[in-house]
């Protein structure tokens, strides 16, 4: 097993070749960080009054800090900026699914989207050699898009891409992953696993084999990824983005452990979701983001509303960068959806599950209409027990194609 190939970039980029050295350098980045903040971005000006960075001392010291949330950023996203508007290089809106809510702005200029670049240059690094091909699942077609920073990045490390797009027919996405040649794909987990699921369909002569996957834009349950590798024949890696965060977050190595953080960039914080005090390594709650270098609008102890946790001590792989992994649903889900993802995502052809509102009806989606029997008796047993379970096929995906909808919330 070798060691996460994050290690050798971020021990180059901060001169750092321990844990310990690698922490205090951290807090020397956050001090800088808090401290450009204040002075060039009207809202941290007034957010951070009480803060002086000299105080930020350790990660104990980190909750002088207060927290930043998608409120305040929907209520002036503007306002967080700390360079002039022309010196913006890409603005990406997000809107809120289902609520009249403002959208989320989140601004970056060009070295930001560079650092994004250089991290999926190294990260894939997991997954492909020199040579290789992969097929990008993603959005890619506007600069400065995932999937353009991501065939970027891969350019670097001497690697080809194929931009696909996300899933929206599954035959032709399938048709287009055997023409392409491609040995990777990078794509949201769901639709990945539907093309999976189509090829095992195949007569064993027109199926394709890879040597990897890299789910990401969504989070991926064990059971998902144990489907997908067995059905592919491949290695898959987790990998967790957030566009707040410039897309790339943390990849997984091979010891399959936990996806190891970009902390070149991001500093990771576990809160309580109630106190908002910090939780120990190992232990379930809030992912709180802050980035250490951006220009454009830094962004400060940001409650994801995301759940995961740090791991205690170094990776199998040897490597002390630390490492996060998500444990899915948001918080205002309190883990249910993920619980379903481990029953609903385990049976065979289940790709994906659409999930009324008040929880009374579950649609299991599939290539094929998924069975009853087997996903009623799973459901039973994890003490699940909707008043309706229905089933039908699908051939593709709307929109991004995520498992975490409800049906009033669905599309396709």
């Amino acid at each position: 097993m070798r060691r996460s190939v994050l290690q050798p970039w971020i021990g180059a980029e901060t001169g750092c070749d321990s844990r310990e050295a690698l922490d205090r350098w951290q807090l020397e980045r956050l001090r800088e960080a808090v401290a450009y903040a204040k002075t060039n971005s009207p809202f941290y000006r007034e957010h951070l009054r009480e803060v002086r960075p000299e105080d930020i001392a350790s990660r104990d010291s980190l909750s002088r800090i207060p927290f930043t949330t998608a409120e305040q950023l929907r209520a002036g996203p503007q306002l967080w900026l700390c360079c002039g508007a022309a010196q913006v290089e890409r603005i990406v809106t997000l809107k809120t699914s289902g609520t009249t809510s403002a959208p989320k702005r989140v601004f970056f200029r060009r070295e930001d989207q560079e650092r994004t670049v250089d991290f999926f240059a190294h990260g894939m690094g997991e997954l492909v050699c020199p040579g290789d091909r992969v097929l990008i699942l993603m959005p890619g077609k506007q600069p400065g898009s995932v999937g353009d920073l991501l065939e970027r990045g891969l350019a670097r490390a001497g690697v080809q891409a194929v931009q696909g797009g996300p899933v929206a027919g599954i035959a032709a996405c399938y048709d287009l992953l055997r023409a392409s040649r491609c040995s990777c794909v990078v794509g949201i987990p769901a639709q990945v696993l539907g093309l999976a699921e189509y090829g095992a369909l195949l007569p064993p002569s027109e199926r394709v084999r890879l040597k990897s996957v890299l789910l990401s834009a969504d989070a991926a349950h064990p059971a998902l990824k144990r489907r997908v590798g067995t059905l592919m024949g491949c290695e898959v890696f987790d990998h967790f983005g957030m566009t707040e965060m410039g897309f790339g977050v943390a990849v997984e190595c091979s010891a399959h452990q936990g996806c190891h953080i970009r902390e070149n960039h991001i500093l990771v914080e576990v809160v309580d979701p109630e106190t908002g005090g910090p939780l120990p390594d190992g232990q379930t709650g809030e992912l709180v983001f802050t980035t250490l270098d951006r220009r454009a609008m830094p962004v400060l102890r940001y409650r994801t509303g995301d759940m995961g946790l740090l791991p205690p001590g170094p990776c199998p792989c040897g490597s002390f960068i630390r490492r996060m992994v998500p444990r899915g649903g948001r918080l205002r889900d309190r883990g249910r959806l993920w619980a379903l993802d481990g029953v609903l995502l385990d049976c065979p052809g289940v790709v994906d599950y659409a999930l009324e509102e008040d929880g009374s009806s579950l649609t299991l989606l599939g290539v094929r209409p998924p069975e009853l029997e087997e996903a009623h008796r799973r459901l039973k047993q994890a003490g699940i027990e909707p008043v309706s379970l229905t089933s039908r096929a699908i051939t593709g995906f709307s929109g991004t194609g995520m498992q975490k909808r409800t049906l009033s919330e669905r599309s396709d």
